[in-house]
C-alpha cells in the first residue's frame, strides 16, 4: 500500500479552510494581549499534558514499545515548552487550576469527546492500541495545522517563542502513526476522513469557547 502523507496534509488543510481566519484572528489577539497570552500558553501546555497522560494511561505495561515511549516523551516535552513560556510571560509559577488557564473545561471536553468517538468506533480496551494510534493521528493533523498558524501569530507579535522543533516532532508523530496503522493492518483513508469530520466539530467548539472568553473582556461594538 502506498501512503502519501503530504497528500493527506493538503486534504486536511482544504477541509479546514473555513477555520483558518477565525484561528488566525484569535491567535493574533491572544499573542498580542499579555493579560491573556500566559493563560493561553498554559492551556496549550495542559492539552499537551493531557495527550501525554492519555498515552501513559492506555499504553502502559508490556505494550509500551520504543515508538510509543518516544511519543510520550516528546508530548511531555511540548507541555514543558508551553509551560515554560507561560510562566516566563506572567513571571509566576503556574499549575493547571482553572484560574491559570483559558477554557480548561473545553480543552478537557475536546479530548474526552474525541476519545469516546474512537472507542465507539474501534471498541473497548481490547483495541486500546488502535484507539491510541487513530486518536494520536487525528490530533497530530490538528496540532500541525494549528501550530503553523500559531507560529505566524507569535512572529507577528514578536514573541520569543520558537515552535520549529515542536512542529518537526508533531510531523514525525503523524508519519509514525500512519506507518504503524498500516503495519498493523488498520490504516483506512475512509476512517481518517470520517474522524476528521468529528474532530473538526470538536475543535470548532473549543476555538469558539476560547473566543467567547476573550470577547467577554473586549465586547464587540455593534
Amino acid at each position: 500500500m502506498t501512503i502519501v502523507v503530504p497528500d493527506l496534509h493538503l486534504e486536511f488543510e482544504k477541509y479546514n479552510t473555513n477555520l483558518v481566519e477565525p484561528a488566525q484572528t484569535l491567535f493574533n489577539q491572544l499573542c498580542g494581549d499579555s493579560e491573556f497570552t500566559w493563560a493561553f500558553l498554559n492551556m496549550l501546555s495542559y492539552m499537551e499534558h493531557i495527550g501525554s497522560y492519555k498515552i501513559m494511561s492506555t499504553q502502559r505495561g508490556n505494550g509500551m514499545d520504543y515508538q510509543t515511549l518516544k511519543h510520550l516523551n516528546e508530548e511531555t516535552g511540548h507541555a514543558v515548552l508551553f509551560k515554560r513560556h507561560a510562566e516566563r510571560s506572567t513571571r509566576k509559577r503556574l499549575d493547571y487550576s482553572a484560574e491559570a488557564m483559558l477554557a480548561p473545561a473545553s480543552a478537557r471536553m475536546y479530548f474526552s469527546k474525541l476519545e469516546a468517538i474512537m472507542i465507539r468506533i474501534f471498541g473497548d480496551s481490547g483495541n486500546s492500541r488502535v484507539v491510541y494510534l487513530y486518536m494520536s493521528l487525528i490530533i497530530e493533523f490538528r496540532a500541525v495545522w494549528a501550530y503553523k498558524i500559531l507560529q505566524k501569530a507569535i512572529e507577528a507579535n514578536q514573541l520569543d517563542i520558537k515552535l520549529s522543533k515542536l512542529l518537526a516532532e508533531e510531523e514525525g508523530h503523524l508519519v509514525s502513526m500512519v506507518r504503524r496503522l498500516s503495519d498493523d493492518g488498520f490504516y483506512s483513508v475512509e476512517t481518517i476522513q470520517k474522524l476528521w469530520k468529528d474532530e473538526k466539530m470538536l475543535f470548532g467548539r473549543l476555538l469558539n469557547s476560547v473566543a467567547v472568553l476573550y470577547e467577554s473582556k473586549y465586547p464587540k461594538v455593534a
